[in-house]
């Protein structure tokens, strides 16, 4: 009897032993910290990027809503928005999404700050946020810091198999010399203040002012949208009429182009102009209110712009 209670309390210890070999030790406590996030990490001028801040506090705990500072001087933000708690076992993660849009290039510091947290008893803690460095690169990425177009660039040399391949190499060059000798007369006529060769339709201007209208009738419900419109059909009358690639550059890339002969004078309130327009299109939703009537202001000077670059004979 005695051996049987024996080895009944080696089998309970050895069940006890391995029961508590199994237990998961206890998670370490959780200390407040707060940080940044920012995707993607290197932008270009115009992108819009994201920027959260993200709080770690102890599973209960709440943060305080945030209060966005003035951004740099080369960023516009335009919305910060709070996610819902990412609660873990251990540890709650508190995300408060910021998009941001870059106007220019350079390096850049977010401000620092201070997130709040709240524990369940009412304790605030102060949680220091240090700066988050933020670089914005030239659209222009063979060349960040080039203002000035390239020159013709030749193309790799490559082994004549045969006769016949030389030839066709002859030939191609010949048609590219071609097409740039008349690309170059085509930008010369144009700084010299002639008209673009017209396609077959409608004339730039009569485009442009038409969609300067469109943009004016969507002023009264959404001047963000008739902002979007005006700036657009700018940069197309641009484009088409004086061969200026505003559709694909930013304002602040446009200010240091050489402008076409044509508009010299006009170059630099065209530069604001546009400026002005991105300023509205991009503005946070809080700077919205009373858009309206800047919007309406910033389309009578385009609408003025358009019909002032009308040719000598569209005036008459």
């Amino acid at each position: 009897m005695t051996r049987r209670c024996a080895i009944r309390a080696a089998l309970l210890a050895a069940a006890l032993l391995a029961a508590a070999c199994r237990e998961t030790p206890a998670p370490a406590p959780v200390e407040p910290r707060a940080g940044w996030l920012l995707d993607p990490t290197q932008i270009r001028v115009g992108d819009v990027a994201t920027l959260e801040r993200l709080v770690v506090t102890p599973p209960g705990w709440t943060v305080a809503p945030f209060q966005p500072s003035a951004p740099p001087a080369g960023f516009w933000l335009l919305d910060a928005d709070a996610l819902p708690p990412e609660r873990l076992d251990s540890r709650w993660i508190h995300r408060t999404r910021l998009r941001i849009r870059a106007r220019e290039p350079g390096r850049f510091e977010w401000p620092a700050g201070t997130a709040e947290a709240l524990s369940p008893d009412g304790a605030k803690q102060q949680l220091a946020l240090d700066a988050q460095p933020i670089e914005v690169v030239s659209v222009l990425t063979d060349a960040p810091d080039r203002l000035t177009p390239h020159g013709v660039r030749a193309l790799p040399a490559a082994p004549a198999r045969s006769l016949l391949a030389a030839a066709a190499a002859g030939a191609l060059g010949s048609l590219a010399a071609l097409g740039l000798a008349l690309l170059v007369a085509r930008r010369r006529r144009a700084r010299a203040g002639l008209a673009r060769e017209e396609p077959v339709g409608e004339p730039p201007e009569t485009r442009a002012l038409a969609a300067l209208l469109r943009a004016r009738e969507a002023l009264s419900g959404d001047p963000r949208r008739a902002a979007d419109g005006a700036s657009g059909a700018l940069r197309r009358f641009l484009d088409e009429r004086f061969g200026v690639p505003a559709p694909a550059r930013t304002s602040e890339e446009l200010a240091v182009l050489a402008p076409p002969f044509a508009l010299t004078t006009r170059w630099l309130g065209l530069a604001a102009l546009l400026r002005s327009l991105d300023e509205e299109r991009f503005a946070p939703p809080a700077a919205l209110a009373g858009g309206g009537q800047r919007v309406a202001k910033l389309l009578g000077e385009a609408e003025a712009f358009v019909a002032h670059s009308l040719p000598p004979a569209a005036a008459r």
